[in-house]
């Protein structure tokens, strides 16, 4: 498939389209967002991609606005972060103001209940999918193995904030990767 340009147009309408048809919260999404920036489009690179992603994570806000506003500035600057916003939110903004009106009126039908036990095991499929190709592409060693492990413990069973395991996993791995921090580009 021949790249297709980065143009900010063709970014609003990418994320236009992200923004009507991935469903389900962060998580969910980043594998339409990979699928779409990194396969198809070749705009960014995986670990471009990775980098946005956790820029997301780390700055206030909803991740994956904040990724895609990211990914935007770094492929045309605010005119492309400003793309992203707009071509992202638009659709939701328009489909939760259906939804809303259509859950108020029928929520108490049981075909829709059934319905949406039905995407939720769907969207624990796509995250679970997202899991394994980023960890696959990230955890390459054992020392980003046990970083992994941690983090995961920590939250699942002691439950503590993410937002400080990010920064403590920042500042471990500043100490445990240090040779390779201390090269600068």
């Amino acid at each position: 498939m021949q790249k297709m340009e980065a143009s900010v147009r063709n970014i609003f309408f990418a994320f236009l389209k992200m923004g009507a048809f991935a469903f389900g919260g962060v998580y969910s999404m980043i594998a339409f967002f990979e699928r779409e920036l990194v396969l198809k489009r070749k705009w960014l690179s995986h670990d471009d991609f990775a980098e946005s992603v956790v820029v997301g994570q780390l700055t206030p806000g909803p991740p994956i606005i904040n990724s895609g506003i990211f990914i935007g500035y770094l492929l045309r600057g605010t005119k492309g972060a400003l793309a992203t916003v707009v071509g992202q939110v638009l659709p939701s903004f328009v489909m939760i103001l259906i939804l809303a009106y259509v859950y108020m009126k029928y929520s108490d039908i049981p075909i829709m209940r059934s319905m949406l036990k039905g995407v939720g095991a769907a969207v624990v499929g796509l995250v679970v999918s997202v899991v394994f190709r980023m960890g696959k592409r990230s955890l390459k060693d054992y020392k980003s193995v046990c970083f992994a492990m941690v983090t995961f413990i920590c939250l699942a069973v002691f439950k503590l904030n993410p937002i400080a395991l990010i920064i403590a996993a920042g500042v471990g791995g500043l100490i445990v990767y240090r040779g390779g921090a201390l090269k600068w580009q």
